[in-house]
Formats: C-alpha cells, structure tokens, sequence
C-alpha cells in the first residue's frame, strides 16, 4: 500500500509540473511563411535544424515546390535545433536575428538558410571541437556580414539580444507543443506525414495535386451571376455571387458587414 502511495505521488508531481509548464505564446504566430495566404488550402510546414543533414537534403527540394505552386499554397518552416547539433541553436538564433533585423524580410531569411545549409560542415561538432562559442558565433557572423545579409556588427548585436534569445527558444518549444521530435518533419495542412529528404518534387505534387484538385471541384468558378447579383472572384479560380449589400473580401468571399443592422445586408 505505502508502494503504491509513493508511486501515485511521483506520477501527481510529474503531472503537476506538466500542467504548470506553459508554452509561452509567441508574440506573432511562429515561423516564416511565403507563397499563398496562411489559410491556403495547402499549408506546408517545415522544421527544421540547420545542421541536420537531412534538412540539407530536403532544402532543394522545398525550394523548388515553392517555385512551383507560387501562391496556390503556403509554405512555413520553423527552427528545431537538435541538442546533439552542438551549434544549432546558434545557428537558429541567427536565422531570427536576420528576421528581426530586416524587419522579417522572407527573401533574406530563405537565402540565410540555403547559406547555412551550404556551409553546414564548417558548423558540425568536429569542425568546430577547438573552437570557443564567441569563436563560432563569430565566424557565424562574418559569414552573414561577406553574404551581404547583415553587417557583422548588427549581427553579433542581435545574438548578444535577450529578447531573440528567448524567441529562439519560445519557438523550439512551440515545436515541441506540436508533437516535434526530430527533424526534417514536414506537415501538410497540419497533419503529419512520411515526407523526408528522399522525397522529390513529384512525390509532392502526388499529394499536393489531389487536394487542390479536390477544393476547386467544390468551389468550382461561376461564369454569370444573375443581373441582380456582382460576381466576386475572392481568390483564383474562386467565385460566387453577391446579393445586394454584400462585400467581396478577398480569401473569403461574398460577406455582409453591416453592424448597425447586426450584420443583415437587407
């Protein structure tokens, strides 16, 4: 019995302290994100370390389904450093100091990134065994300062910051929040799915395809509205028609805001 008490205990103080450790929640939803709106009918996440060989592997081939669909999805990634990749929370913070010093510029960190990954062995553990942590972030940011996407000053400034510290580490918790446990993991509209490195840009289109395919069957583009009605093209290949009093809100579509009337068009 005294067994078993001590044994419930234990489990009541584990739970107590998972209950007690909230996620802080980042200022701004987490992660950076180009291409369609954030609500796009494909929503891929990426996570990331950027000094995972893996996520090196997988890189091109994300860049290229950028390339690819343009706006018709959204893509995201987020940094996941590995402990066991002894610079990659360095090189994560990095990729926010270049966020929040370009004002969240997506071209500079996409391109920081590739950068990273291109000179990813000159960050790995054995390349680096010798060196001190002010050595690595310095040669961290001089890579920065010769690519042109911030000076060197402003860099080490940014990783000398509390602030983007903490947001460093309040977006590897987020991962964690999410189920995260290695990396690359990759989420399609929130779900998480096999997608790795071996993955090529048509094994993705094999996925990405049928979904898309499946949203414009539904919501397939009307050609003629009723004279009494205005046609509202809300996104490509999207349309329906507006009665009178309703707005065209792009994304959304035919919507009545009307507060004094409690939101009726009539």
């Amino acid at each position: 019995m005294m067994q078993f008490i001590k044994i419930s205990l234990i489990f009541t103080v584990i739970y107590a302290g998972f209950i007690s450790a909230q996620v802080p929640i980042p200022s701004r939803p987490d992660g950076y994100g180009v291409g369609g709106p954030a609500d796009a009918h494909v929503v891929v996440e990426m996570f990331f370390d950027p000094l995972c060989p893996g996520c090196k592997a997988s890189w091109p081939t994300l860049l290229q389904l950028i390339q690819t669909y343009t706006t018709r999805i959204h893509v995201r990634i987020h940094t996941f450093p590995l402990p066991y990749h002894t610079n990659s929370f360095v090189a994560s913070q990095g990729l926010h100091v270049i966020a929040n010093a370009t004002n969240r510029n997506l071209d500079t960190i996409f391109r920081y990134a590739t950068r990273v990954f291109e000179t990813q062995e000159m960050w790995s553990n054995d390349a680096t065994k010798s060196m001190t942590m002010t050595q690595i972030i310095d040669s961290l940011a001089s890579m920065v300062d010769k690519a042109g996407f911030l000076s060197k000053a402003r860099f080490l400034a940014g990783m000398a910051s509390d602030d983007i510290n903490e947001e460093t580490r309040i977006s590897w918790k987020y991962a964690c929040s999410r189920g995260i446990v290695g990396t690359p993991t990759f989420l399609i509209n929130g779900v998480a799915t096999s997608a790795s490195s071996a993955w090529s840009l048509d094994d993705w289109k094999s996925v990405i395809d049928p979904i898309l395919a499946s949203n414009e069957d539904v919501s397939s583009q009307i050609k003629d509205c009723p004279p009494n009605q205005k046609t509202c093209q809300y996104a490509p290949h999207k349309t329906q028609c507006c009665l009178a009093g309703e707005n065209c809100i792009p994304n959304v579509g035919c919507r009545c805001f009307n507060l004094k009337n409690g939101n009726k068009c009539a």
